[in-house]
């Protein structure tokens, strides 16, 4: 048995931001309790390839987690669901090579941290919609389909909130649901050629030549 790196870079990852976040504001320093049960949670499946979209998701959502404890301490309770979240998906169904999913996951909780630099600790609870974004995601069966929803979804409602104010930070739930449910991107894929077809007709038994 031996330790995959992808476990190492993820508790790697989350000691870096936590670390930052308290030399920036100390009084942020018990985010370091959930930094230690989130590399515990790592750490008990150190022999398991996370791959890169859980590298990618674990260390987005810690990333976001130090920069909103580093700007406002009374936010650094959003450590509590970044330790919940780094559970969710090293436990979940997701694919190693589903990286589309990973970035979704940091993308919301990159909303977050948007959110409480701009205006403080009170729309901080929109952590609580990452983190069931964030389980939503990884147990999605595509590869694509959720990831690119939430990216979607989660970027515009980080993009409202810091432009017109906490007030709207209930777009975050309406942007959990909306990831849930793919809404307009279930069965989003890359083209992967480009099939020429000018000339096929009906009854045209040949097949179809791909341009790759």
């Amino acid at each position: 048995m031996t330790i995959k790196a992808t476990s190492l870079l993820s508790i790697l990852a989350i000691w870096v931001a936590s670390i930052a976040a308290v030399v920036a504001n100390g009084d942020s320093w018990w985010l370091l309790i959930f930094a230690v049960l989130a590399t515990g949670a790592v750490g008990a499946s150190a022999w398991r390839r996370l791959g890169i979209s859980r590298l990618t998701g674990i260390a987005g959502t810690w990333a976001a987690t130090g920069v909103a404890a580093a700007s406002d301490a009374d936010a650094t309770w959003v450590s509590i669901f970044a330790f919940l979240t780094t559970g969710a998906v090293v436990y979940s169904t997701m694919k190693r090579d589903a990286w589309m999913q990973g970035l979704g996951i940091a993308v919301a909780w990159g909303a977050v941290a948007l959110a409480v630099v701009e205006h403080g600790s009170g729309p901080a609870w929109m952590c609580i919609f990452a983190f069931l974004t964030a389980g939503a995601v990884s147990n999605s069966h595509g590869q694509m389909g959720r990831g690119v929803a939430a990216m979607a979804w989660w970027g515009a409602t980080g993009a409202i909130v810091f432009l017109a104010g906490g007030g709207w930070a209930w777009l975050s739930v309406i942007a959990f649901l909306l990831t849930s449910a793919s809404l307009g991107f279930g069965s989003f894929s890359f083209p992967k050629g480009l099939e020429w077809d000018l000339f096929d007709r009906d009854d045209d038994d040949e097949r179809v030549k791909v341009v790759r």
